[in-house]
């Protein structure tokens, strides 16, 4: 298999790890950090087979399927449903059936896609997360509307992201297209700034 590169090289020497809008690292409102992913696979449901293939991938994965907009799991393997019959499944640790497995199991019921070289991952997180996402997110993420557990495709300004709320710190998962990384950093950078910035090495 290919090394994995960092779609954030250059965008890091610019900006390299420390601090920004602040000099002292427990005063930081957010913290961001590029999330470098294992696993990513899509795995789409064709219409008349939701069920089944639903059926099938719980299965595989030993994961409970998930509701609407939600994932199950963990930090390390989760599992959720970002559309009717689309489900993303992320693995960190290699524990999950490959994506050669799935489009095995699931001939005929879905389509399995593999996107862990087409996307890039970031951890957003602290106390003024949701300001800074506000930026360029309309999801009502301050509200009850996105509690911990979600997890939805939305935009981040222009560009299309998959987003979820992994904890109440919060901690954010933003994914985007590889080819969109070093804006979406810099966009996040700049907006968060103002909170006072810790760049994670």
């Amino acid at each position: 298999m290919l090394e994995r590169q960092s779609a954030l090289q250059s965008a890091l020497r610019l900006r390299p790890p420390g601090l920004l809008g602040t000099t002292d690292r427990q005063n930081a409102g957010v913290h961001l950090t590029e999330h470098r992913l294992g696993a990513l696979i899509q795995v789409t449901a064709f219409a008349q087979s939701i069920d089944a293939a639903g059926a099938i991938l719980a299965d595989l994965v030993h994961l409970p399927l998930p509701e609407k907009c939600r994932f199950t799991g963990n930090a390390t393997a989760n599992l959720a449903l970002i559309g009717p019959g689309t489900w993303l499944l992320s693995d960190g640790d290699s524990v999950l059936p490959n994506a050669a497995t799935l489009r095995k199991a699931l001939r005929g019921h879905a389509t399995v896609v593999d996107l862990s070289h087409a996307r890039t991952a970031f951890w957003l997180s602290g106390p003024a997360a949701i300001r800074t996402l506000a930026k360029f997110c309309s999801l009502d993420l301050a509200g009850g509307a996105f509690p911990t557990g979600s997890a939805t495709n939305t935009r981040l300004g222009h560009i299309g992201m998959t987003l979820a709320r992994r904890d109440d710190t919060p901690t954010f998962e933003i994914l985007v297209y590889r080819g969109f990384a070093e804006h979406a950093f810099e966009a996040l950078v700049e907006s968060g700034a103002e909170f006072g910035l810790e760049i994670v090495g």
